[in-house]
């Protein structure tokens, strides 16, 4: 008897899922037969048109004869229209606008003359006068960029055991260099080959076919490495960047820690100069027409000349401004549901889903502008899934009560035990307007983490301390990450070699609480 209602049961269950299934996809629209479903029958009366007034945000439109626009409408129109346009320009090619902003101000503020200088930041990492995107003082880097127009086919050489990533002119990821590139950390040379090459290609090289000219390359040094003139000389001796064309030619390698250069992309109408620039240098298939043919209404078309007047000039300049303003809501207060790596934490995500920001068959633009406005460079080993490789990265804005995190507050941080991580683990604090490392004093910014021999305690796990003054326990000083009390801040914590523990999700990162004084 049991045995029959079990089977009941379960055919009761199959009828019912077998039902479910068309109603779904009848009710999104994927199966359905229009042949069958279009409705009853309509004739011209059917047609509902907007009314001859309509009111819009922008102010109320009016029509003359029912659809004849008047002269004051036209103008609001065409002005909302541009700067609908401008407004989704900037959040589209914010990546390229990264990119050529990198580039340009190595060669601008670090006196690049060839793809052949390397920036190395030795210090270990940057300063706040070197606010690139969530750049980090952790570790060691080298940054170097090429431009496949002017050298042609370009050699990277690299030795055993460096990490490393390319982007192209879109921050598209390119190839990875060391342990998981092509060379499985052996070292090695790697060609980018520039659009349109039809010459040979050596054997021995590691190819890579780039669809833009500009690229830009990133190394990371650790222990090895060392700091400083150490670390210029390493790179120096191992890092080599030349034309194919030439073999090995001279480059200036500088310690550019402290140097200063402005890397970021403009937030105002000259952010469009520079993506005319971009659009008349770059091959025009790196775009797609579409993306060409909302520029060109701005007055943006390659191989003619960019002179907007005073009327573009200010609505560029609006564009250029709600971009920002759209881009921070997208970062500072995301409404994705997925947006939390632990469901009960305010700790969010950098990469939403992956790191092509492509799912399902769409690209994921509100996760581009999640990546793209606060950090650079993409590999899918910043995404690892593959315990004891490439790195996780974690963001928190907020404090356990869902407040943004106020430099003028003081706030403890608790890391539990075991942390997961192959290398070590660090959390950097940055300014919430460039993005870049927080300037808590003196062109100062300082990460605390597994390296810096916090305090520990006796549970094995690490209290950290966020405020623009230290704690009154001199103990506790390796345990401070310091603030500015004038600024908010968010912190990025850097998972190097994340293991399974972080994967998996059962080692959990507490939230910042606020410390009442």
């Amino acid at each position: 008897m049991k045995t029959m209602k079990l089977l009941s049961s379960l055919l009761t269950g199959l009828f019912c899922i077998g039902m479910i299934i068309p109603t779904q996809a009848q009710e999104t629209g994927e199966n359905r037969n229009l042949f069958k479903t279009a409705g009853e029958k309509q004739t011209e009366k059917g047609f509902k048109p907007a009314s001859d007034k309509i009111e819009t945000n922008f102010g109320t439109l009016n029509f003359e004869l029912e659809a004849f626009p008047d002269e004051a409408s036209v103008k609001k129109i065409y002005d909302e229209m541009d700067l609908q346009r401008a407004t989704q320009a900037y959040m589209d090619f914010y990546p390229a606008l990264s990119v050529y902003a990198i580039v340009k101000s190595q060669i601008r503020d670090f006196k690049f003359k060839s793809s052949s200088d390397i920036a190395v930041a030795a210090g270990p990492g940057w300063l706040p006068s070197e606010p690139f995107l969530t750049g980090n003082n952790s570790t060691v880097y080298a940054i170097a960029s090429l431009d496949l127009k002017i050298d042609g086919p370009t050699v990277v050489e690299i030795p055993a055991g460096m990490y490393g990533t390319a982007n192209d002119a879109l921050f598209k990821f390119m190839v990875d260099f060391g342990f998981v590139g092509p060379d499985k950390g052996e070292g090695g040379k790697y060609l980018f080959i520039p659009p349109g090459y039809k010459g040979e290609i050596p054997a021995d090289h590691f190819a890579v076919k780039s669809n833009s000219y500009r690229i830009w390359v990133m190394m990371r040094g650790f222990g090895e490495v060392g700091l400083g003139d150490q670390a210029v000389a390493w790179f120096k001796k191992n890092l080599k960047v030349y034309p194919l064309a030439t073999g090995p030619r001279e480059g200036n390698y500088a310690n550019t820690t402290g140097m200063g250069i402005n890397p970021l992309p403009a937030e105002d109408a000259s952010v469009f100069t520079d993506l005319n620039e971009i659009i008349q240098y770059e091959p025009t298939e790196l775009f797609s027409p579409e993306q060409l043919g909302r520029l060109s209404t701005l007055g943006i078309r390659k191989g003619q000349v960019y002179a907007p007047d005073a009327r573009m000039k200010k609505i560029l300049d609006q564009g250029a401004k709600q971009g920002v303003a759209m881009s921070r809501a997208i970062v500072y207060a995301s409404r994705e549901p997925d947006i939390r790596y632990w469901e009960n934490r305010k700790w969010e995500k950098m990469f939403l889903y992956n790191t092509t920001f492509e799912r399902d068959g769409i690209t994921d633009i509100d996760a581009r502008t999640l990546w793209h406005y606060q950090a650079i460079v993409v590999s899918p080993n910043l995404l690892s899934t593959t315990p004891g490789a490439g790195t996780a990265y974690l963001t928190a804005f907020r404090d356990a009560r869902d407040a943004f995190l106020d430099g003028g507050k003081n706030y403890k941080l608790n890391v539990p035990a075991n942390a997961p991580v192959k290398r070590f683990w660090a959390v950097t604090a940055y300014d919430v307007t460039t993005r870049g490392l927080l300037d808590a004093g003196g062109n100062t910014n300082r990460s605390v983490g597994s390296m810096n021999k916090p305090k520990v305690n006796k549970d094995g796990s690490v209290d950290l301390y966020f405020g623009a003054e230290p704690p009154k326990d001199k103990k506790l000083k390796n345990n401070w990450v310091p603030t500015n009390a004038e600024k908010g801040f968010f912190v990025v914590f850097r998972f190097y070699g994340p293991e399974e523990g972080y994967i998996n999700k059962t080692w959990v990162l507490n939230d910042f609480e606020l410390i009442k004084e």
